[in-house]
């Protein structure tokens, strides 16, 4: 199984981030295959 997280919080260490990461240790310590996204470090254009 593969698991995508999409972080849109600009918060690193906020209630967000803490799920996400609940989450995926969760997804990660029953097999799954994790990859996370933090929207605040990418490049992201209006249209």
């Amino acid at each position: 199984m593969k698991v995508v997280a999409i972080n849109g919080s600009p918060k690193k260490q906020g209630n967000t981030a803490l799920l996400i990461n609940k989450i995926l240790d969760g997804a990660k310590s029953n097999g799954a295959e994790v990859i996370q996204y933090d929207i605040d470090k990418m490049n992201v254009n209006g249209c």
